[in-house]
């Protein structure tokens, strides 16, 4: 069989709730900004106020922080074209930068002595549903860039249809995953986020709204998406969607041999058809007993914890934690289980660790707001949060678990969440 290239994504994707307040009309403009600005019918949109401020003064990152000259207020994409616009052209520029829900690492959405733009204000009312198109081939979904996945899915599933691919994250922005690349465990099968669409509106940086697609201002397009929002601002996309199906089986699976691991993640993601093969693959890397508690989410049971528990310590060494999920309803409700029996007896995994259940698509595909509630709860999630992704090659992964899950991480005795799947390179 011809193994498929393989990369290496820790992948993170949650969020930082913006607050929303009204601000005083009255702004005094700060030093940093021209006094022209004060002259547009978009400057009651701009605030001071403490508390915008110090909403966006930090990211999800929680490494380092920073306030802006003023914050915006947009309520329509032409108000963020006009405030571009008027940088662009005056005599004293300023950094103008978008923000959806801060979810970047190291301040990337930082704009010291600029425009913080709050993309959440464009609201919902830039969207609806009728705006998703089911008809045809190709049917699609335009949502507002300001609008969180999780919304963009409800509105699909009304309509018997949802986006090929999501973050794991559902509560980040439309414009805030395409902008980087949106990676997530159906990205082997549909390629990312940013594979998945067929036109942008973007605002450029002269201030020119610009609608792109393939064939229509392509460098624009394929610069905006995964630009780092360097190329523009993306107000709209054009998402494909796919028929949704109602439920989830999934499996998990438990390794203490990482040859056998990453061998049976290539071999899940060589599998063509969606019908015989799951539709997510991820896993884990658990470096030590300790670490097992907290794998256990709503998806295994106690005894299920106290089991892996006695593995890992006898293992002494990470272990493996390989993720699956196939969809299905009712027509396919008894092919998929036939197809996932056939998958789990082809795998390597340890004998007796084979975890499954079946739930609603929709809980599956938000399983991590679940985590992110009781994180809350304890006061875990507005923390720092020193990520790092990375794509490996197939060829360095068994070297990069030796020298990095099995040396440095281990012989820190580091902790946190670490996740390891194959993607297709062609994809």
């Amino acid at each position: 069989m011809a193994s498929p290239k393989q990369t290496l994504s820790f992948l993170h994707f949650t969020i930082i709730l913006t607050t929303l307040t009204s601000f005083v009309l009255a702004l005094v403009l700060p030093e940093s900004l021209p006094s022209e600005l004060q002259a547009l019918d978009i400057f009651t949109e701009l605030a001071t106020d403490p508390v915008s401020m110090s909403s966006v003064a930090t990211d999800f990152g929680n490494l380092s922080t920073s306030v802006p000259a003023a914050v915006f207020y947009p309520s329509s994409p032409k108000d963020i074209a006009k405030l571009i616009h008027f940088s662009y052209t005056s005599t004293k520029p300023f950094t103008v930068s978008p923000r959806g829900v801060g979810h970047s690492i190291n301040g990337q959405t930082f704009a010291p002595d600029g425009i913080i733009v709050n993309m959440l204000s464009l609201g919902h009312g830039h969207y609806d549903s009728s705006t998703i198109v089911t008809e045809g081939p190709f049917p699609y979904a335009d949502a507002g860039g300001e609008q969180h996945w999780i919304d963009v899915l409800n509105a699909t599933l009304k309509h018997g249809l949802m986006p090929r691919i999501f973050t794991d994250y559902l509560y980040a922005t439309v414009g805030g995953t395409l902008s980087n690349a949106g990676i997530g465990g159906q990205a082997f099968r549909q390629g990312p986020q940013i594979w998945n669409v067929y036109e942008l509106d973007v605002i450029t940086g002269t201030g020119e709204i610009v609608t792109c697609s393939r064939d229509r201002e392509p460098d624009l397009f394929y610069g905006a998406l995964g630009g780092l929002g360097q190329f523009g601002v993306i107000t709209r996309a054009r998402i494909a969607l796919e028929p949704a199906k109602k439920m989830a089986r999934w499996v998990r699976l438990i390794y203490t041999d990482v040859k056998l691991f990453t061998s049976d993640q290539e071999k899940l993601i060589s599998i063509e058809k969606s019908s015989s093969g799951f539709d997510y693959v991820e896993g884990q890397v658990i470096l030590s007993e300790a670490q097992v508690p907290g794998i256990k989410s709503s998806f295994f049971s106690d005894s299920d914890i106290e089991k892996i528990t006695r593995l890992a310590a006898q293992n002494q060494g990470p272990i493996y934690l390989l993720e699956g999920a196939a969809y299905y309803d009712d027509i396919t409700a008894t092919i998929v289980d036939g197809n996932v029996k056939s998958l789990l007896e082809q795998l390597n995994y340890e004998s007796g660790f084979a975890f499954s259940r079946d739930v609603p698509l929709v809980d599956f595909l938000d399983r991590v707001h679940y985590e992110e509630t009781v994180l809350r709860s304890l006061g875990l999630w507005l923390v720092p949060h020193p990520w790092l992704n990375l794509f490996v090659p197939q060829s360095k992964i068994l070297d990069f678990d030796s020298r990095i899950f099995k040396g440095i991480l281990k012989e820190n005795k580091a902790a946190g969440l670490i996740l390891i799947y194959p993607l297709n390179r062609r994809k």
